[in-house]
């Protein structure tokens, strides 16, 4: 869903993705192309979250490798620095103070039952920290800082969406009208499914297809995908509609998709040409970005001079923000905002 904005003054969008290093497709689809899209015709500010990547990562260099992987690959698919803002979450230590402050009117039985942290508890209790169970607290404090109306984000991700708009109503209520109650807008994509058939495409699964892995890495991954488990013989007539391979062609090959898909219905085609057309498709829709990443990366400092310069675009708003919540809550004024 696209929303149009109000020509007078653009509605502003804000969306922070996970520094998981190298993006692929699950990620492209289900956020990334909104992302893009929303450039134009409204006031975009996207983020690298690194302050979320603790929940489960404690490796310093590795936080610092995935965010930059990460922003280049952004950048280099076309998020463009001046038709958006671009920045790292950490150069705006706004957004932990503000999750702190929001805290306060939030009950611990709102973020123990958030999806995500649930399904932790079960599978995973001894990974479980503080960090983790207040992720859904900084990531309304990530919206709320810069009064976003807009959040593309994937359709995994509307609970934690909606739990911020009831914090919103708390704090509101309870010092009085500021934020602004932000809405999703969701890909019109599926849940992207990994190459293993199964598990939504993530990189803590291991079951991507990465857009800017080397070529022979990328076709391995498209070619070990998971297709439809009944067809075993060559000659077995195929099920595209429950076949993985068969779905990315949609987005792949829209031109021809149907074609694709009658092959492997009459069994004119087998599963390994139709992964095989699938890579090249890939590799096509992407050759453009993939130049744009070899370019960037011979120009060392230039992601961070980007991140860089969109903190500091922020900064006049993000200090303004806080000082009003600190000004409502009876604190003393924040650094930087005067008396």
């Amino acid at each position: 869903m696209i929303i149009s904005p109000d020509e007078s003054s653009p509605a502003r969008v804000f969306s922070g993705v996970q520094p998981s290093g190298l993006p692929h497709i699950g990620n492209y689809l289900g956020a990334f192309r909104n992302y893009l899209a929303m450039q134009d015709g409204y006031e975009a500010i996207y983020c690298i979250v690194d302050y979320h990547a603790l929940t489960s990562t404690h490796d310093a260099a590795l936080i610092r490798q995935n965010a930059h992987e990460m922003a280049l690959g952004l950048l280099a698919l076309g998020l463009d620095p001046e038709r958006a803002t671009f920045f790292r979450q950490s150069d705006r230590p706004e957004h932990a103070e503000l999750a702190y402050l929001l805290s306060s009117v939030v009950p611990v039985s709102w973020v123990e039952r958030t999806p995500s942290f649930k399904e932790k508890r079960r599978t995973q209790p001894a990974d479980i920290n503080h960090a983790l169970l207040t992720y859904p607290v900084l990531q309304t404090a990530d919206i709320c800082i810069y009064r976003a109306r807009y959040v593309p984000v994937g359709k995994d991700q509307a609970a934690h969406l909606e739990l911020a708009r009831e914090i919103v109503r708390a704090w509101n209520s309870r010092y009085g009208e500021l934020f602004v109650e932000p809405d999703a807008v969701f890909s019109d994509s599926p849940l992207i499914v990994g190459t293993d058939g199964v598990q939504k495409m993530s990189k803590s699964v291991g079951n991507t297809i990465d857009i800017f892995a080397d070529e022979a890495v990328l076709r391995k991954q498209v070619m070990s995908m998971v297709t439809d488990t009944q067809r075993i013989l060559r000659t077995d007539p195929g099920r595209p509609e429950v076949c993985n391979v068969c779905q990315l062609h949609r987005w792949f090959s829209p031109e021809d998709f149907e074609q694709v898909w009658e092959g492997e219905r009459t069994a004119r085609t087998g599963c390994v040409d139709t992964k095989r057309l699938l890579a090249d498709r890939i590799l096509a829709y992407f050759a453009e970005a993939r130049e744009r990443r070899r370019e960037l990366e011979a120009r060392p400092g230039r992601v961070e001079e980007i991140l860089r310069a969109g903190a500091e675009r922020l900064a006049p708003l993000a200090t303004e923000m806080l000082g009003q919540v600190h000004d409502r809550m009876g604190l003393g004024p924040p650094r930087g905002v005067a008396q």
